[in-house]
């Protein structure tokens, strides 16, 4: 009968991983070897200070350290750990999806706060599904199809749908935007995180993000603005009378945006909601009556 072998302490390893990850140039050493340690063990990061003097077995050990030669490589976190909090509710993720960003938020609350009840959603490009299932979720009479151009993105984001009960309320389209839809006028909103970092920019995004995160859900064309710009010529076929548009857009791109949304004339009420920051992080406008 072979014994359990114990190795480090809780409190030795979490010392020796910050350490590592600090000297790997990693942005948040603690937190990160915190996170990753809490995840081995499943329990809450509180705990390991309350068993900082408990041996872990060497099983246990190696598959951390394991995480901890991940992380250097620059592997974002909530890939490592498989998923990530949303709306106080939690994702599945994978290198297959986009990691939901705080900013993303701001753009749920905004549909939330001038939305009607019993509203129809269309979202391009759902990804991990954090936008309609947030929505769905807090807007329980409201109806959702989700698109996205990746089988594995809709597949995750199916799950979550499942997981936060509101699978029954969102219909999941392999497509690319608008291709293969319906061009009746079905929808109260069109919503989106399209792609929207300039070609030539993704080469200075942090390796966490370049190296792991879907190059097509950030690569927005030479301005950044490629698929934006078809959201705001197609969503005007599709949307109901006073239906509205809401898009998280990039740094530096809400006057751009205004001017092309102005142009295209189908468009009034255009106005844009900042981030914590104070960037315009989110761009609102409804169809013009004709």
């Amino acid at each position: 009968d072979q014994s359990i072998i114990m190795s480090e302490s809780i409190c030795r390893l979490l010392t020796w991983a910050t350490k590592t990850l600090k000297d790997g140039g990693i942005e948040n050493p603690q937190l990160d070897a915190e996170v990753l340690l809490a995840h081995i063990l499943k329990k809450e990061r509180i705990s390991l200070y309350l068993d900082s003097n408990k041996l872990l077995e060497k099983d246990l050990e190696l598959k951390y350290k394991s995480l901890i030669e991940d992380r250097l490589k620059h592997k974002p976190v909530n890939y490592i750990v498989g998923h990530k909090e949303f709306m106080s509710l939690d994702f599945i993720v994978n290198e297959k999806v986009l990691i939901p960003r705080p900013e993303t938020e701001i753009l749920v609350e905004t549909v939330c706060k001038i939305g009607r009840s019993n509203s129809t959603v269309l979202e391009l490009g759902t990804g991990s599904g954090a936008i309609s299932v947030s929505l769905a979720k807090y807007k329980q009479d409201w109806k959702f199809v989700a698109t996205d151009i990746s089988y594995q993105a809709l597949f995750i984001a199916s799950e979550n749908a499942r997981i936060h009960n509101v699978f029954e309320r969102i219909k999941f389209i392999q497509t690319n935007l608008f291709d293969g839809l319906s061009k009746r006028k079905l929808y109260d909103w069109v919503v989106s995180n399209p792609p929207y970092i300039p070609t030539g920019d993704l080469d200075t995004l942090p390796d966490d993000i370049k190296n792991y995160e879907p190059n097509i859900a950030l690569d927005g064309g030479k301005d950044g603005l490629d698929i934006i710009k078809q959201i705001l010529i197609q969503s005007s076929e599709i949307l109901k009378t006073d239906g509205h548009l809401a898009i998280e857009i990039g740094y530096g791109q809400s006057n751009k945006i205004f001017d092309f949304a102005k142009a295209l004339g189908t468009y009034s009420h255009c106005f844009t909601v900042n981030d914590y920051a104070g960037i315009p992080r989110v761009f609102c406008c409804k169809l013009r009556r004709i």
